[in-house]
């Protein structure tokens, strides 16, 4: 991906440098994981902790705030999503320039402590539940917000679930496969797409992939990291359906699970008590 040749490249000496100079912290630094920016784990002396972000060169400062106003919005009720800090001047967007001499926009956010799914082995239906319970929170708290930056031709976006399908299923090898995809994408055109256009529309994550969801809590073997603590990273934030929240979390709390189907469930189980209030599926049926 283009997007990925992109990537900010700073030492972890420069990184601390733009932390003083920005924010006026003293810190420490450490990298962090990332697909195409660059993180930095930050601690002072004092034990605080934060996540210094520097941007890909091709983010668009506008997709920024509209991340950082949402943060912003649902620290409001919720606390467990980061929460973006202010630099020195007040600015929470800076401009800086890498040892390369590249461009980059730079964001603080607070810590938020936990253990990413994707490296707890055990995941019983508690933290299923608890993984379909928080993300239906986070929806109910993002409701009223919205922002121009959200409303976009997103790759991911499911809304547009259909074309993305039809552009690229002659790069399915496998017949077998490309006519098993085929089959899956008429019967959702036969008898889904007729239903979509009563479905809310809202602000979304859109990404909860099992190194955005943080677990913890727990005293034992039997119970730890067995609840979700922490959702990160909303920069495939995107205005689209809202039970598309639910999909996406579904498809990946699938992964590697040897009863599928059973783990799907126990993410959907809270939508019987949340569906009100959240509005994912406004009284349809999808058993039929």
């Amino acid at each position: 991906m283009a997007s990925v040749n992109q990537a900010p490249v700073c030492k972890t000496e420069t990184a601390t440098q733009l932390a003083w100079e920005i924010y006026g912290l003293r810190a420490s630094g450490s990298p962090l994981p990332s697909e195409r920016d660059q993180n930095f784990l930050l601690q002072t002396k004092s034990g605080e902790q934060f996540v210094l972000k520097l941007a890909n060169a091709l983010e668009d400062r506008t997709f920024l705030q509209a991340q950082n106003l949402a943060l912003q919005h649902v620290a409001r009720s919720l606390s467990f999503c980061p929460r973006i800090v202010a630099s020195r001047s007040g600015e929470l967007i800076t401009e800086i320039q890498t040892e390369a001499g590249t461009q980059h926009l730079a964001r603080l956010l607070t810590w938020v402590p936990g253990v990413p799914v994707g490296a707890v082995r055990r995941r019983s239906p508690e933290l299923l539940i608890d993984l379909g319970r928080k993300f239906g929170q986070l929806d109910r708290a993002l409701e009223g917000f919205d922002h121009p930056a959200i409303h976009r031709d997103f790759h991911w976006d499911l809304a547009r679930g259909l074309k993305t399908f039809h552009d690229y299923k002659t790069q399915i090898a496998d017949p077998a496969m490309r006519a098993l995809a085929q089959k899956i994408a008429s019967d959702f055109e036969n008898r889904c797409v007729p239903l979509l256009s009563s479905l809310r529309r809202s602000a979304i994550h859109n990404d909860a992939n099992d190194y955005n969801v943080l677990a913890g809590g727990g005293s034992n073997v039997y119970d730890r990291n067995q609840s979700v603590v922490g959702l990160l990273d909303f920069g495939d934030m995107v205005h689209s359906y809202t039970v598309a929240e639910l999909a996406v979390a579904i498809a990946y709390a699938i992964l590697e699970e040897a009863e599928p189907l059973a783990a799907a469930a126990y993410v959907d189980i809270t939508r019987n008590t949340l569906c009100e209030k959240t509005n994912w599926l406004p009284c349809l049926d999808w058993s039929a």
